[in-house]
């Protein structure tokens, strides 16, 4: 696990978590496999349903069988 506090605009894209963030604001939040690729970039908090199924999507490992807005879709209300 691996937690910056920094925000993304002070990474150069030669560092590793500038070529890992594509936004440059607070806060951005990148879910990396156990290889270290990028699974997610999700910018902004989340209500407690998205936050509930963003760590199911992520521990479960559901991203290796589909995208986050279709998992978050069917995901129970």
């Amino acid at each position: 696990m691996l937690f910056e506090a920094d925000t993304p605009s002070m990474y150069s894209k030669e560092e590793t978590l500038g070529k890992l963030v594509t936004r440059r604001f607070t806060p951005v939040f990148v879910f990396l496999d156990g290889n270290g690729r990028k699974v997610l970039e999700m910018a902004g908090f989340r209500d407690p349903r998205q936050a509930k199924a963003l760590h199911e999507f992520i521990t479960k490992r559901h991203y290796v069988k589909t995208g986050w807005p279709e998992f978050l879709a069917a995901y129970p209300k």
